[in-house]
């Protein structure tokens, strides 16, 4: 069985360690020896799998089956386990206040990024496009109109705005024809690619998993390979000769070099742009990269998925005023009221509502019954091991006759048929879904209260 169920962000930013990890592994010979999108595609991999809060699950009867798979899906099963218990553990530090922390760097992001583009914008002028500036913008024949403007207060070429963009240059870059069409020649292939969408969207994962430091390293590298790649399209529009690679070298050289007139020296900082200069030099297309390349992919999109061993469904007969006729796996447990106080209850938000917690005192028809649908994902992961479903004050005039089905991601775990209050205990997977139903057997009204709490197992 396949189907799609809900991964919290915790247990996501743990896995996101492992694409991490192949790609800063390989990315400088995929950046010297690969495609040149490879790196690229790479981050975007972990952009979608940090942004889609749904995991593949794949559900198998038997593993001796697959053959040498087995070995694949036992790893896959082996890093869910070890991926929950870690997140488990890590959720006792990272409490509910994180929806908050989140919220406020995001909103101080944008605060500073408006901040940062007004002022860049109100010492820059802007000026007429001569000849060879309109030869550079041409050459990429965008609908959207680009306007160039020159601050010499900002230090490097800036590019500000998707619908209506604006290039922010120097002085000193107007001055000189060669440097100046490499610099438009770059800026413009941001431009084409949305590549500010792109870092904005880089940023904002970085705010959403702030408490990751291997996401926060790994931002530094995403900007050094959107730049890289940026290079080698460069290369790519003007002619993939030596020379053309030469030059663009040489006018970013231009680029990091702050003269000191008084002392008459040049201090160069070759960080990133090094790096930078190294792969234009030495890039070339090898199979040994490509293929590289697709095993790294190959390996990456692996976290989009989870196993697990699927177990026969227990179906037990209990004494007359209670019958199950379903208990997946034996999750679901009637307990008493002693074992029920000495739980350490917490809160399960209820879906489509502001509810806090579940606690909900109804009348049903005939016949009728209640849903109660929600989601374990959370930060507090501690507190979601499993939920309680409490039914009391119970009252029918023709007896109470009632069933509580559970479902998880739509499939039905669980159904009992009771005559009384009861008290169940579920062992819940917090990626999953949930819903609760209550249902009026009785052809009279039923009145009743339920509470719904998760609990520590």
């Amino acid at each position: 069985m396949i189907e799609f169920v809900a991964v919290s962000s915790l247990e996501r930013s743990i896995k996101s360690i492992f694409i991490i990890g192949l790609i800063l592994l390989c990315r400088r010979k995929l950046n010297v020896k690969s495609i040149k999108w490879a790196n690229v595609i790479l981050w975007v991999i972990l952009f979608i799998y940090l942004l889609v809060p749904y995991s593949l699950l794949i559900e198998i009867k038997n593993i001796e089956q697959y053959g040498m798979l087995k070995y694949v899906l036992e790893l896959l099963m082996l890093i869910r386990e070890y991926t929950r218990t870690f997140a488990k553990d890590l959720g006792y530090i990272l409490s509910s206040f994180n929806q908050m922390l989140v919220g406020s760097l995001i909103f101080f992001y944008v605060i500073a990024q408006v901040f940062k583009r007004n002022k860049a914008m109100k010492n820059s002028v802007l000026i007429e496009q001569d000849n060879c500036i309109k030869e550079s913008l041409d050459l990429f024949q965008l609908k959207r109109k680009v306007d160039i403007f020159v601050n010499d207060k900002i230090k490097v070429p800036v590019t500000y705005g998707v619908i209506h963009p604006k290039i922010i240059l120097q002085s000193h870059i107007l001055d000189d024809d060669e440097l100046l069409k490499y610099v438009l020649i770059h800026e413009m292939t941001h431009i084409k690619k949305c590549d500010i969408v792109f870092t904005h969207i880089k940023n904002l994962i970085t705010c959403l998993y702030w408490h990751n430091i291997f996401i926060l390293l790994a931002s530094r590298y995403i900007e050094d390979d959107i730049e890289m790649l940026c290079d080698k399209l460069v290369i790519q529009k003007v002619g993939d000769t030596v020379q053309n690679r030469k030059e663009y070298c040489l006018s970013m050289l231009k680029l990091i070099e702050p003269k000191d007139i008084e002392r008459n020296k040049i201090v160069l900082k070759l960080s990133p742009t090094k790096e930078r200069m190294i792969v234009m030099k030495k890039w070339r297309r090898r199979l040994s990269g490509v293929f590289a390349f697709v095993l790294v992919m190959t390996l990456s999109v692996t976290v989009f998925a989870d196993v697990r061993v699927a177990e026969k469904e227990q179906i037990v007969s209990s004494e007359s005023s209670t019958q199950i006729e379903i208990n997946k796996d034996d999750r679901v447990k009637e307990i008493t009221d002693e074992e029920y106080n000495a739980l350490t209850l917490g809160e399960i938000q209820l879906e489509k509502t502001r509810v806090a917690n579940v606690d909900d005192s109804t009348t049903l028809s005939g016949l009728d019954h209640k849903s109660y649908k929600f989601n374990m994902a959370s930060w507090t992961e501690p507190n979601h091991d499993g939920f309680t479903v409490k039914t009391s004050e119970m009252s029918c005039r023709g007896g109470v006759d009632y069933a509580i089905m559970i479902k998880e991601n739509g499939n039905v775990i669980y159904k009992g048929y009771f005559q009384k209050s009861v008290i169940l205990t579920v062992k819940a997977d917090y990626n999953s879904r949930y819903e609760v139903i209550i249902q009026n057997q009785s052809a009279d009204i039923l009145t009743y209260r339920v509470k719904i709490n998760s609990y520590i197992r």
